[in-house]
């Protein structure tokens, strides 16, 4: 998130980028509305407090989360990126207007505890990628996030952990233990939905290979998979001798193809196949 900080965008890339908070909002809010309030759950951060707020003092969800960021934004306002608060100012209104409009309009799912909050969280945490996407936010905690990151160091998973636990130790003052554990399950599944919706599935593997035959290994994988290679030049600790280093991406299902390579040509080769998250350039996801 910290990358809103500097951005300026295009008037095209601002009404996308409004595009994806708007639709984000909308989901967000039907996920309150249809499966989370019906069941009596929780979510994360601002959105949990006025959830809880509801439950014990029956006040409206959205007048809850508007009261509740009147200070964040004005803290926002005197320490990070107008643009980004302005994203995020959008968020929070749109969030609040379809979370108001959509109440009585849709009828809650007819689900258990367990369903509710497997869906629940998970349609939230696509609405919620869709916002970051955009460049913005819903308020609270994030706004938060950023700005104890700018001026305490504090990551933002970080702060998101401790805004969640709030909400859990008041859950467990309030409310019943199957409610605070559905809760969990609910906010865990945003979480990973929120990682999904941002960098999609991860489909894509960096692989190092350490080799005695490093360019006929490459020419291969050049000529056979068309995926670029790139060498590095390594010292072995152990061997003292001077390796070249092959580092490739592949996609999970040229793994096979990539391990055949290797292991026809160099069946001794040290082979380190990690996680790519995000991979941008020709051959994969272009930079949006």
């Amino acid at each position: 998130m910290g990358r809103f900080l500097k951005l300026r965008f295009s008037p095209w890339e601002v009404a996308i980028n409004l595009l994806q908070i708007i639709a984000g909002s909308l989901l967000v809010a039907v996920s309150l509305n249809i499966l989370l309030i019906p069941h009596g759950l929780l979510s994360g951060g601002v959105a949990g407090l006025a959830l809880a707020f509801l439950y014990l003092f029956k006040i409206p969800v959205y007048s809850s989360i508007l009261l509740l960021n009147i200070p964040i934004f004005w803290w926002g306002a005197r320490e990070i990126n107008r643009q980004f608060l302005l994203y995020s100012l959008a968020g929070t209104l749109a969030l609040t207007i379809f979370q108001a409009t959509t109440y009585n309009l849709i009828e809650p799912l007819p689900v258990d505890l367990f369903l509710a909050s497997i869906f629940g969280g998970g349609l939230s945490g696509v609405g919620l990628g869709l916002v970051f996407r955009g460049h913005g936010s819903t308020g609270g905690t994030d706004i938060i996030a950023v700005i104890l990151k700018k001026k305490k160091n504090m990551s933002i998973g970080e702060v998101g952990f401790y805004a969640n636990l709030l909400v859990i130790t008041i859950s467990l003052a309030f409310f019943p233990l199957d409610i605070v554990l559905y809760t969990v399950i609910s906010m865990f599944v945003a979480g990973k939905m929120i990682d999904v919706t941002i960098t999609g599935f991860n489909l894509n593997k960096s692989v190092m290979i350490i080799s005695n035959m490093s360019e006929e290994i490459g020419g291969r994988i050049i000529n056979e998979m068309h995926r670029g290679v790139t060498y590095f030049s390594g010292w072995g600790a152990f061997t003292r001798e001077n390796k070249t280093i092959i580092n490739c991406v592949a996609n999970r299902f040229e793994l096979a193809k990539l391990k055949h390579i290797i292991s026809e040509i160099d069946p001794d080769a040290f082979v380190y196949i990690s996680d790519a998250t995000e991979v941008l350039g020709k051959g994969f996801t272009r930079k949006d």
